[in-house]
């Protein structure tokens, strides 16, 4: 993946914990399977109105892919911290990827991480986020199939092209969506649809493209190809890092290299220190999950997974994703 550095101000939180007590009192709510509005709570200016595109590069060039043929469902993992999916560019067009972050507590799983998108920048410099802070966010779940998500329309500020806008709504509803099915609230065999209102109101255009309103489902085509989910970004380990993330398999397996490197700022290539390949647990061409694990010497590292070009036309790594981490 080509290195896109992010202006962040805001790449450090203190651990917010969940609050049992209300969450069970808000899921109490939702399996009666009324329209009830949540969490509609001030969530502040964020980092002075800055826009969060690529520094120096302009707009990526958007280009539909047929390499993702499904973008399943988180299954129950965790309500301490939040999935929150981010833009990141891969080649000649921009893919989701996701990361699980510290996010305010807002009373309700969904708004916590729709806010968090809205305010956050990704950990990963690879990534990006075209979302302004949002001032007041609210989630609802109808008849257990739809969430429903009103934004203010102050989050929808900064000035993208239709490709980006249409990415940008997908993050909404991948986090919406990531963050029900990670607190146990909806399942892979019962993914839920998201409608998006902005201040209350539907037909709105997000970002002067996307018109907002309707039932929206998860886009397979955008989800990334192949993501690292652990390690993420800047994580410190103990002499063995177990590595895991999501792929698409070509020829059931991914190839994967670890750099070492000078530092946590070092860009360059980095000296290989181990590399292979991994199996994917999915039929070539669908999506799986794929794990390894390696003993390291302390210091700062670099790993890679990757598709190969099977045709020999080129030996550069295809679809790479990568995480800097340290070991200590």
């Amino acid at each position: 993946m080509r290195r896109n550095p992010v202006i962040s101000t805001e790449q450090h939180h203190r651990p917010h914990h969940a609050a049992p007590r209300r969450f069970r009192a808000w899921l109490a709510v939702l399996t009666l399977g009324s329209m009830v509005m949540i969490g509609c709570t001030p969530s502040g200016n964020g980092p002075n109105g800055q826009t969060s595109m690529p520094a120096g590069s302009g707009q990526p060039t958007i280009q539909s892919s047929p390499l993702v043929t499904s973008a399943p469902v988180e299954t129950l993992q965790s309500t301490a911290l939040s999935p929150v999916y981010w833009l990141g560019t891969n080649a000649d067009t921009v893919f989701l990827y996701r990361e699980f972050r510290e996010a305010e507590d807002l009373g309700d799983p969904i708004t916590s991480a729709v806010s968090a998108l809205t305010k956050l920048q990704p950990l990963d410099p690879d990534y990006f986020n075209p979302w302004q802070p949002a001032s007041k966010v609210g989630a609802s779940i109808t008849n257990g199939s739809v969430i429903t998500l009103d934004i203010s329309s102050d989050a929808f500020k900064s000035d993208v092209d239709a490709g980006i806008a249409e990415r940008a709504v997908q993050q909404l509803v991948y986090t919406a969506t990531a963050a029900a099915a990670n607190a146990g609230l909806s399942t892979a065999e019962n993914p839920l649809d998201v409608v998006i209102l902005v201040d209350g109101h539907s037909g709105y255009k997000a970002f002067g493209h996307v018109e907002l309103g309707e039932p929206m489902s998860r886009d397979a085509k955008l989800s990334a190809p192949i993501w690292v989910i652990d390690p993420q970004h800047g994580a410190a380990t103990e002499g063995r890092v177990e590595v895991y993330g999501r792929g698409v398999a070509f020829e059931s397996q991914l190839s994967w290299r670890i750099s070492r490197l000078e530092s946590a700022e070092d860009t360059g290539e980095g000296n290989i220190v181990e590399e292979g390949t991994v199996q994917v647990d999915s039929a070539a061409g669908e999506t799986g999950e794929f794990r390894f694990s390696q003993d390291l010497d302390p210091g700062t590292y670099r790993v890679t997974v990757f598709h190969q070009d099977m045709s020999g036309r080129t030996e550069e790594p295809q679809n790479a994703d990568s995480k800097v981490f340290t070991v200590r």
